[in-house]
């Protein structure tokens, strides 16, 4: 088994690649072993890790990962964590030319490496979208975005300050069954994002969060849809840039692009 760790944007990930112990239709990883992994596996900084990759496979044109935060959960998507996987399966015999098929957490996405060696993640359109008017939420006395892109977010305009009570309260808020990641965002101008995520599965704020990045974008653009690309600064200062493919007023697709970096 190999194990490396990774980071998107300044999200942090520990890469297991399993393929040579244990066949394709092999069991989900339990909470236990995830734990486990995140013990065995620490980073020299101490930095926590954000989340844990595991290759399931790789061929010259497709790439089939799982991603696990560290509670266990599953089923979403990580955009930055797929970005990584990309990178560990173009060094590992998928190819660096043209889109390359990802197969994350069961969902189908396509990706490709650019020539300055960022990494795009070609996303379809959101399953939803919409807009919660202040005090239309009980307990939420400002206005709020929802966007589900296989990872269900929302969005506020605030500073980045994860002891806002409000940031809990939305976290777990009813109207959001299956829980949300809460992003914090703030503006600095028509295509420039300033933004922090309390993401869920990992309880806190993270260096950076993609599907956060893409839903914050999203946003935008749904106040604005003549801007359609975004440079969206995380806490790491690493930049995301978010590309939103709309036609007569409704979006086709969406790329997340940054970098993907090996930190071991």
């Amino acid at each position: 088994m190999i194990t490396l760790h990774m980071s998107g944007a300044g999200n942090r990930f520990l890469l297991v690649d399993d393929r040579r112990e244990s066949r394709n239709d092999a069991l989900p990883l339990t909470n236990e072993q995830v734990r486990e992994l995140l013990q065995l596996h620490a980073r020299g900084d101490a930095a926590p890790i954000e989340g844990i990759l595991r290759m399931r496979e790789i061929h010259a044109s497709a790439i089939n990962v799982e991603f696990y935060n560290p509670d266990g959960s599953r089923g979403m998507l990580c955009g930055n964590g797929a970005r990584c996987a990309i990178r560990y399966g173009i060094d590992n015999g998928a190819s660096p030319e043209g889109w390359i098929e990802c197969t994350f957490n069961g969902m189908q996405y396509t990706a490709c490496q650019y020539s300055d060696h960022t990494i795009g993640l070609r996303m379809p359109t959101p399953s939803q979208m919409r807009f919660y008017p202040a005090g239309s939420l009980d307990g939420v006395d400002v206005p709020l975005w929802y966007v589900d892109v296989n990872s269900d977010h929302v969005v506020i305009d605030a500073e980045h300050d994860a002891s806002n009570p409000l940031v809990l309260r939305l976290r777990h808020h009813p109207d959001f069954p299956r829980g949300v990641n809460v992003n914090l965002l703030q503006i600095g101008g028509p295509a420039t994002l300033q933004l922090a995520t309390f993401e869920r599965g990992v309880e806190a704020i993270t260096q950076a969060c993609g599907t956060g990045a893409v839903s914050a974008a999203v946003t935008m653009w749904m106040r604005n849809p003549s801007v359609e690309n975004f440079s969206v600064i995380p806490p790491s200062g690493r930049p995301l840039m978010v590309t939103i493919f709309a036609h007569a007023g409704h979006i086709d697709s969406i790329e997340l692009r940054g970098d993907a970096l090996y930190d071991d």
